[in-house]
């Protein structure tokens, strides 16, 4: 598993995406969606896909993004890689 302060550094880079005034586009809804569930799971921590919520979520691009958020986790994947996924703008 990841070392904390990778995960605190991962939460604010990602809250700071959400605050980007195009994340509230009806475009950008899915990143957004995946965006609220990667904070959650980076915030309980949660390494596996089973029991994540992951399934919940509304279609693949957000399931996608919160699937980088376990691997963040797990230390399969970079934040570069999680915070990386484009967003479109007005």
């Amino acid at each position: 598993m990841i070392e904390q302060n990778k995960i605190d550094h991962c939460i604010k880079a990602i809250q700071n995406r959400l605050n980007d005034p195009n994340m509230d586009i009806e475009s950008n809804s899915h990143v957004k969606e995946g965006y609220i569930k990667a904070l959650e799971i980076l915030k309980k921590k949660i390494y596996r896909y089973t029991g994540s919520g992951i399934e919940n979520l509304s279609n693949t691009q957000s399931r996608a993004i919160a699937i980088l958020a376990v691997d963040f986790v797990s230390g399969e994947c970079s934040e570069q890689i999680l915070i990386g996924v484009p967003i479109k703008n007005e």
